[in-house]
């Protein structure tokens, strides 16, 4: 069955609107930890931020807020004369925004990032009887655009979680920045419709070898823990024969109002302790905590951490640059010839080498 989007949109947008349980769009901040155990002791903690897209939301016709430079000018790290001198000129030629879903901005949302591996459905097919793309020419590419990603996060649960989310789907997503896009990991999570969580999808990058793999998940509620074999080839630090622990905390942060309490954002803790025939090898993960995705939020966060994905990136080589050259740990090189759950590692085990 197919539904034309062509104004999904007037109603949807009301009944978004008047829809209290409804997941908000958010921005999630925090931090990031490693804490490896062997064979070198290594640890750090960096700041990290995530932007929470109700990417359900989005297919139905709610859009995320344009933030624009307005506030910037006398700004030091991004007032324009400072941006000037860290960003491309074409991105500053028409007045670049901060944020934005639709054009080049600081931080731009591209839904094509996301779960490439998984290919949208045509126009004549539908996840189920109640969703599917239209060919009207009028609907809004953005629109559309929004709709692929919903089908391809639906696709992937079913997949890797073995059923999709019954109410809202929420990516935990890093946007392009400046123009980049770089991720080492994007989490998506699944609601029922009393927003309980359901699911949990990770999208992992392998940093040096451009390769993703996708981990899915059934959540038992707000906390939950699974183990698995570890089947993806992530740190050229790190052998393939390891066991993966994860341990997983999704709650609704709520806030008193003058009439009754409300959700205002997401508290997130992802945790992996990563072991092998040796123990306990690296523990790491992220804890964030969400608000309604404002303008000022936006604002605020940009002013504190304007280029995360530059500073993610050169941390990631800098970190491995230390485990390699001064702390020797053994690199351990990844065969794109084999599956990621067939890799080799036999050098890697005789050397004794691990990270993540």
């Amino acid at each position: 069955m197919t539904v034309s989007t062509k104004p999904t949109n007037d109603m949807s947008r009301h009944e978004l609107a008047c829809d209290t349980t409804a997941l908000p769009h958010q921005l999630l901040e925090g931090t990031t930890w490693h804490s490896r155990l062997l064979p070198s002791v290594n640890k750090f903690v960096y700041p990290y931020r995530y932007w929470g897209v109700n990417i359900s939301a989005l297919a139905a016709g709610q859009t995320l807020p344009e933030v624009d430079t307005a506030a910037f000018g006398d700004h030091k790290v991004l007032g324009a004369s400072h941006l000037n001198k860290i960003l491309p000129k074409k991105l500053l030629a028409k007045g670049l925004p901060l944020f934005s879903a639709k054009t080049k901005a600081l931080q731009r949302f591209c839904p094509d990032d996301y779960l490439q591996k998984f290919n949208s459905l045509s126009n004549n097919e539908s996840l189920n009887d109640n969703e599917s793309i239209s060919s009207n020419e009028d609907i809004d590419n953005n629109l559309r655009s929004n709709q692929a990603l919903k089908q391809r996060l639906s696709q992937a649960f079913i997949k890797h979680a073995c059923s999709a989310p019954e109410g809202d789907m929420v990516g935990l997503l890093v946007c392009r920045n400046a123009g980049m896009y770089f991720s080492p990991v994007n989490f998506y999570l699944g609601f029922d419709e009393q927003q309980t969580p359901t699911h949990l999808l990770a999208e992992v990058s392998n940093t040096p070898w451009d390769k993703r793999h996708y981990y899915g998940f059934l959540l038992e509620g707000e906390e939950t823990e699974f183990c698995h074999d570890k089947d993806f080839h992530v740190s050229p630090f790190n052998p393939i024969d390891q066991l993966y622990r994860w341990q997983v905390t999704v709650k609704r942060t709520q806030q008193d109002t003058a009439d009754k309490q409300s959700n205002t954002g997401l508290q997130v803790r992802i945790a992996i302790d990563i072991s092998d025939e040796r123990g306990d090898v690296l523990k790491t993960g992220i804890k964030i905590s969400g608000m309604p995705l404002t303008e000022t939020i936006v604002r605020n966060s940009l002013r504190r951490n304007p280029l995360m994905n530059m500073t993610s990136l050169a941390r990631i080589y800098g970190q491995a640059f230390k485990l390699y050259a001064i702390k020797k740990v053994p690199y351990i090189n990844y065969d794109e010839k084999l599956a990621d759950s067939n890799q080799k590692t036999s050098a890697s085990l005789k050397s004794g080498a691990l990270n993540d």
